[in-house]
């Protein structure tokens, strides 16, 4: 009986059984061909994916940050190694450092979302056991990439919001400044990062 069965499939793969030798043509649903089309499109890496590949290699980092408003800097130093991953659809940037006389380590990934057409952040280091996640575009207004994204706030377990902006001077430079909640609630900046890549 399995024998016979194998062979039935056969047959019917090799079109030996009724009807004609070569299977007919079959019409695409347009639903589908639609549905296939958009998942084409959001899966497909395109110029935003690009510019963001501009920013891979090893970068040294200077970090100034300031616990609070009018508080006095503190400057340390780090380095950023940057790579795209699956297969050019997001930069991921692995960071080494020094904060408060240890040793940092974050890892950050970005890319951009065909479907929602924004640009993505994500970022995560030792520091802490939470994700900051971050959402915006460029923002010709002020000359940088703007995103806005939020964490939780270890002291009361709340979700906080912050910014990012982001600027390039020049190819190999770029400055990142961060915005989190002062005392009365309104964003300040409390930190400064200047990439030169090596």
């Amino acid at each position: 009986m399995r024998r016979l069965a194998i062979a039935g499939v056969m047959v019917t793969l090799l079109g030996l059984g009724a009807g004609p030798a070569t299977a007919p043509a079959q019409t695409v649903d347009p639903d589908q061909a639609a549905m296939m089309q958009a998942w084409i499109d959001s899966m497909t890496p395109g110029p935003e994916h690009a510019g963001l590949a501009t920013r891979v290699g090893t970068w040294t980092v200077s970090s100034t940050m300031w616990p609070s408003p009018g508080a006095d800097p503190m400057v340390s130093h780090g380095t950023a190694e940057r790579v795209m991953i699956n297969d050019g659809r997001a930069l991921e940037e692995t960071f080494t450092g020094e904060m408060e006389g240890q040793t940092f380590h974050g890892r950050a990934t970005t890319g951009y979302d065909n479907v929602t057409e924004q640009y993505w952040s994500t970022w995560i280091d030792t520091m802490s056991t939470s994700i900051a996640v971050f959402y915006g575009d460029y923002d010709e207004g002020k000359g940088a990439w703007v995103m806005e994204g939020e964490t939780a706030d270890p002291m009361t377990g709340d979700m906080i919001d912050m910014r990012i902006e982001i600027r390039e001077d020049g190819p190999d430079r770029e400055i990142e400044d961060f915005y989190m909640p002062g005392p009365d609630g309104e964003l300040f900046k409390t930190m400064e990062l200047v990439y030169e890549r090596q």
